[in-house]
């Protein structure tokens, strides 16, 4: 309970420090921020099992929403109510901005513009996504904040599905575990390569549900349905011209996986 508490406390800090930060800071605090998910175990089960399934695409059409009916460029963030959709969503967003898909500046001024400023946008950022995030994950983790004992999900976020978090899961070793936080990050960034691609919008949902399910399938262990989407995947990309600069990386990620379990 002590490590869980410590792990959170670190990345809250990272918040904090996203925060308080210059605008120009931004992109590393970012970084460091989506480091302290993939260091903890606890953060990275969360994270993962809120954006298990989770279509970032639709998301995306209806949390970023266009005010200017296309004339001044001006939008709005409009968050998912539900605790865990809004974890999947911002940290999808993060990951997004991270690896310079969304070009954080243009991003700033449409959906934060306030006086035309880049330090008034950042501080609406903040405000308006970071603030959220921190507090979804102060209440998910209260009780462990206050050195008690507590469910690892709110009530909105709990469901039977959720996987990395139930008691009666086969834990995977430390190393594993290391390995598949690593391929999950690979996969969310497969994802929004997909997602900012040429390809037609149904076959950008086509790649997207194929690298979830291969996510799935290697998380429950599955290599024989895993290796079937990985070979599916790679006909859909070669067949799409669509080769990221991650996705041999990914791919040995994958092969490193199984060869560990």
């Amino acid at each position: 309970m002590e490590e869980v508490s410590k792990e959170v406390k670190n990345f809250l800090e990272k918040c904090e420090e996203l925060k308080k930060c210059k605008f120009i800071m931004a992109p590393t605090k970012i970084k460091d921020l989506l480091k302290a998910i993939v260091g903890s175990r606890t953060l990275y089960d969360l994270f993962s099992s809120v954006s298990s399934g989770f279509d970032y695409l639709a998301a995306k059409s209806r949390c970023l929403v266009d005010l200017s009916g296309g004339y001044s460029g001006r939008g709005a963030v409009v968050l998912p109510s539900a605790a865990r959709d809004k974890l999947a969503f911002i940290f999808c967003l993060l990951v997004e901005i991270d690896r310079d898909s969304i070009n954080f500046n243009r991003f700033l001024q449409k959906y934060f513009s306030d006086d035309g400023s880049f330090y008034a946008s950042y501080c609406a950022f903040c405000e308006q996504l970071i603030e959220p995030l921190e507090s979804v994950i102060r209440s998910v983790f209260k009780k462990e904040l206050d050195d008690g004992e507590a469910d690892l999900l709110p009530p909105d976020v709990q469901s039977e599905d959720v996987g990395g978090l139930n008691e009666n899961q086969n834990v995977p070793s430390a190393q594993a575990s290391g390995m598949l936080s690593v391929i999950w990050l690979l996969i969310a960034q497969e994802k929004q390569y997909i997602l900012e691609s040429a390809i037609p919008a149904d076959d950008k949902e086509t790649g997207y549900k194929m690298l979830t399910e291969i996510y799935k399938a290697l998380k429950d262990k599955n290599f024989d349905v895993a290796n079937s989407l990985v070979n599916g995947y790679n006909y859909y990309i070669l067949y799409n011209n669509a080769i990221s600069p991650g996705v041999q990386t990914l791919f040995e990620n994958i092969e490193s996986f199984e060869g560990a379990v």
